[in-house]
């Protein structure tokens, strides 16, 4: 989860694995040549789950009865961003909705300008002690507070003597009597020159002089503060109707940036990645990931010694991606490029299985030399040591049952489109591949747009369900009596149910029982998430319950809802990884690649998209007693039916997860609320089957009367 101020939760174990490979690269790429080769299998095209991530495994049984989310229903996020780049998570339409007179204004971008105005010039300077070469030294130069919610600045720090040599940063702060930094200019140059850096409105900012020399300075920082100016250019740029406008296969329909805490963006981006993690995992469409050509070797539980890894060999060509995946106990897959070393892996927990499949994929371009149009992927299957990380070189031995590996289509080919009825497969598709998305940059910073906006955005653009992966720390007897939980959150939460709109909220981070009930998990019309690992076992980071209340002053009320899958740190959950939000495509990376990360910030999303495929089932499927109406016609009870399904149909793990309970101990409830797990583990095959499966029909059934009937068939 990502923190959220004033008081902000421990981020989650957002740890990619290529940060691990990276650092072992040069050292495994002495080792290309070497290892045994596999047997040759069967070859062709994928069109099955079974080797995708245990994620598209689940869901798959609903999407094979017709609910893959609606393309034209949204569920939304707020969060960092998102990054529309990524073919799972766009293409965007074009379309930003901001507040203008009093009302929610969905507007065209793309005829739409901007331009810079000048504020106010500043000029301050300050005295820099010296510094350390091993701690630094830091000089407060001077504090602003900016007021409008559009500035930017430009700044320089110059200084004397000019040999000396001092870093430059913008912070602001963080509302919890701490900074976070917002810019940054360490050139060696002087002046240092920051340019266009965000200011947000009615916050504390501050330039700051660092010294790593032993010699003090007097600095001085000059600089303007500007306003954006929007220009508006030819065309017509209010947009009637997001869905039919763009692309007509946009994913992204709606972008909102109504604060600049991770900056003020015009189209959909992220900064930190956190969002586009999250929203892929909820409802990505796994283009960037469909399989294309594979080869399968099946083995019985063969021998996989430590040095000796099965080895395969893949060709791709630009614009593919490399993939492998393989069942059994004890294994590690890494890819590796000539003297590139290894350019992605992945490991496997302690209590994972042959009932398990490990997966790992990259992009061919990253990889491929200048001017290269294809290239040979060595990919090496290994037995490893349950929780190794990767760069400590320790294998043990392993059992190997199946391997696949091969390539991954060009997403610019359309294989695996969201709009595609048959829904190929993908390696790393979301819970609810054909939902479109709706970004909300700034984390707490939406949700009085969305409360005071809620019918425009169930009208507009249809939006069922928003996540919300971060908090506040609360629980009793903090809650909002306490004054520890925003008010303003929790309010809004309920405004937005009451227009229709169902909250799913991360239950935090904190690795205790009783302060996951911060907000905005603690409001009672939210479903609030904890985490587990891959065998349905509490994680140890993740918040619980016990206690919460919320603003409506009528008792208190149990928390968490429901688990969902969060990863671990040898098991992290594979969602899109967004690029940089400053740099064009053509000059970075691939923006098709994966990432994993682990937290409560992993499993509410799955919740979410689940929300998606449950409330397509009551909307379409269910008979009339059970069904949804339309967005635009859904009101706080809906809503409340809708969250009903969901944790009526959640499964109580006290038994079958018992042994991987990471420092929680979850009770039998008989149905009822466990203070650990809540009423259990999400179940989308379940719910769904609880509103779209008519097991007697009552069509000639009288009042009082009784039913007989035979029920075939197979459930789940």
């Amino acid at each position: 989860m990502s923190g959220d101020d004033p008081n902000s939760e421990p981020d989650g174990i957002e740890l990619s694995r290529r940060t691990f490979t990276r650092a072992a690269g040069a050292a495994a790429g002495a080792g290309l040549l070497g290892g045994a080769a596999g047997t040759a299998g069967a070859q062709g095209s994928i069109d099955g789950t079974e080797f995708a991530n245990p994620r598209v495994q689940e869901v798959a049984k609903v999407w094979a009865r017709g609910f893959r989310g609606q393309s034209d229903r949204a569920i939304g996020l707020t969060d960092s961003g998102i990054d529309a780049r990524h073919p799972d998570l766009g293409p965007w339409n074009g379309v930003k909705a901001v507040e203008e007179n009093g009302e929610l204004v969905l507007q065209d971008q793309s005829v739409i300008d901007y331009e810079r105005t000048s504020k106010d010039d500043f000029e301050e300077s300050a005295t820099v002690t010296p510094g350390t070469t091993a701690t630094g030294d830091e000089t407060v130069v001077c504090t602003f507070t900016p007021q409008s919610p559009k500035n930017t600045v430009d700044a320089e720090l110059s200084w004397m003597p000019a040999e000396n040599d001092l870093e430059f940063r913008l912070d602001k702060a963080d509302g919890n009597g701490g900074w976070e930094e917002v810019a940054t200019a360490a050139t060696a140059n002087n002046p240092e020159v920051i340019t266009e850096a965000p200011l947000e409105a009615g916050v504390e900012h501050r330039f700051v002089a660092e010294s790593y020399a032993n010699a003090g300075s007097e600095a001085i920082v000059s600089g303007t503060t500007y306003e954006r100016i929007k220009m508006f250019t030819d065309g017509e740029a209010t947009v009637d109707d997001p869905f039919a406008h763009g692309p007509d296969n946009a994913k992204t329909v709606g972008w909102v940036n109504p604060v600049s805490r991770y900056g003020d963006y015009d189209e959909p981006r992220d900064p930190d990645g956190h969002g586009s993690h999250c929203a892929s995992i909820m409802g990505g469409s796994g283009r960037a990931s469909a399989f294309d050509e594979y080869t399968e070797e099946s083995y019985d539980s063969q021998p996989v010694q430590p040095g000796n890894p099965l080895t395969f060999y893949v060709t791709a060509e630009e614009g593919e991606g490399v993939f492998a995946s393989a069942y059994g106990t004890n294994l590690e897959i890494e890819i590796s490029r000539p003297f590139s070393g290894v350019v992605a892996s992945s490991t496997i927990g302690s209590d994972t299985s042959t009932l398990d499949n490990n997966v790992v994929s990259v992009p061919a371009d990253e990889h491929l030399s200048r001017g290269q149009q294809d290239g040979t992927f060595r990919i090496d299957v290994r037995g490893g040591q349950p929780g190794d990380r990767q760069d400590n070189r320790n294998y043990g031995a392993g059992e190997v049952e199946t391997v696949a590996y091969g390539t991954l289509a060009d997403p610019s080919e359309g294989i695996s489109d969201r709009t595609d009825a048959d829904g190929a497969a993908s390696l790393h598709s979301g819970v609810a591949p054909d939902s479109s998305l709706v970004g909300l940059q700034g984390l707490s910073g939406p949700i009085p747009v969305l409360a005071e906006y809620a019918d425009t955005f169930t009208s507009e653009f249809n939006l069922r369900a928003v996540n919300m992966s971060w908090g506040y720390v609360g629980g009793l007897p903090l809650g909002a009596a306490g004054g520890e939980v925003s008010a303003e959150v929790v309010e809004g939460i309920k405004q937005m149910a009451q227009n229709g709109i169902l909250t799913v909220a991360a239950a935090g981070n904190t690795a205790t029982p009783a302060n996951g009930n911060g907000a905005p998990a603690v409001a009672d019309e939210a479903i609030s998430v904890v985490a587990t690992d891959a065998r349905d076992g509490v994680a140890s980071y993740s918040s619980g319950g016990v206690g919460a209340r919320d603003e409506d002053d009528q008792g208190n009320y149990m928390k968490p809802d429901v688990t969902a899958p969060g990863g671990s740190v040898p098991d992290l959950v594979q969602a899109a990884e967004a690029g940089d939000p400053d740099e064009s495509e053509s000059e970075q990376p691939p923006i098709r690649d994966y990432t994993g990360k682990a937290g409560t910030s992993m499993a509410s999303p799955f919740v979410n998209g689940t929300v998606a495929l449950v409330a397509e089932a009551m909307e379409e499927a269910a008979p009339e007693s059970a069904s949804l109406p339309e967005p635009a016609d859904t009101s706080g009870p809906d809503v409340a039916r809708l969250k009903q399904v969901l944790l009526a149909t959640a499964s109580e793990t006290a038994f079958t997860a018992a042994p991987y309970h990471r420092g929680k101990a979850p009770t039998y409830q008989f149905g009822d609320r466990d203070p650990y797990e809540g009423y259990g583990r999400v179940n989308p095959d379940a719910a769904v089957d609880a509103v779209g499966r008519t097991l007697l029909d009552d069509s000639d059934a009288a009042p009082g009367g009784t039913l007989n009937g035979t029920l075939a068939g197979t459930v789940g």
